[in-house]
């Protein structure tokens, strides 16, 4: 069984229409794909769907799962939302991926995947020029999304190291990095969220590897963490990029097991039978 829940569209930041994406997902024969704009948010107009659009998304995503349903079409189709610590949820969903791109600050939204120069910015005019200070409150901003959202997957747990491949400014992984990254993975996991191996900086050149990195990722299964692999994909091109890696990356980490979304909800199969049509 194969599937990708994490995808953005023209909505918000994404290049393709829905219905785009999710024929785009039937000819690589998912099993089941998933939409999930951007949260509508204050100062996220350049990547969120519009408080004005957010309806029409929830309206057109919902009728192409009718409409795959009813054609009884190969992938079946699932309707959710990446709701960011700072955004406004929806209702009548089939699941929430939670999120938190960055800091509201002096009015202005701060996130840590807009760029290398935005980050080292932010670092030097907000965290006194430590970047640990700011990687800290990214993780307590983290460590929060369980407790101030009804969600069901964290997303790209370490999405702070977008650039640390490319363009290092800390070393991730040092212990004054680490302890409060491991403590927001403890508590979330111990919530029973599931976590993404989520291939989205790879497909944008960024990373090598998926987010989480491997230190973490064995931890998270010496926890008895959880997880899904997902792509966050922005277009037809990179929907499930690189699975095969992302799938051999948590065999790697000890997970023998891996979360996949049905008409039933979240359900858990072997890690070896994903992932091996595409």
């Amino acid at each position: 069984m194969t599937g990708d829940l994490h995808t953005h569209s023209i909505y918000d930041d994404g290049k393709n229409s829905l219905l785009e994406m999710a024929e785009a997902a039937e000819s690589l024969g998912l099993d089941f794909f998933g939409f999930s704009g951007h949260s509508f948010q204050t100062g996220g107009e350049d990547f969120c769907i519009s408080d004005e659009r957010m309806a029409d998304y929830l309206s057109e995503a919902k009728a192409i799962k009718q409409l795959f349903l009813r054609e009884e079409r190969r992938t079946a189709i699932y309707v959710g939302l990446e709701l960011d610590l700072l955004g406004r949820p929806e209702n009548g969903l089939d699941y929430v991926i939670g999120s938190a791109h960055g800091f509201m600050i002096d009015g202005r939204l701060c996130n840590v995947d807009e760029s290398p120069g935005a980050l080292q910015w932010l670092i030097k005019e907000h965290f006194d020029n430590d970047p640990y200070k700011m990687t800290d409150a990214y993780y307590d901003n983290i460590a929060r999304l369980s407790d101030s959202m009804d969600c069901d997957i964290i997303r790209h747990f370490d999405l702070v190291t977008k650039f640390n491949e490319k363009c290092p400014m800390f070393d991730a992984g040092s212990r004054r990095y680490l302890s409060r990254a491991l403590e927001a993975m403890e508590h979330l996991s111990r919530k029973g969220l599931i976590f993404e191996v989520n291939t989205g900086a790879m497909s944008r050149g960024w990373r090598t590897e998926p987010y989480p990195d491997m230190v973490l990722l064995k931890t998270l299964c010496g926890m008895g963490g959880r997880i899904i692999i997902n792509s966050d994909s922005h277009h037809i091109g990179t929907i499930a990029h690189d699975f095969d890696r992302a799938k051999a990356r948590a065999l790697e980490a000890g997970f023998r097991s891996v979360w996949v979304f049905t008409d039933q909800g979240f359900e858990e199969i072997p890690l070896d039978g994903f992932g091996n049509k595409i």
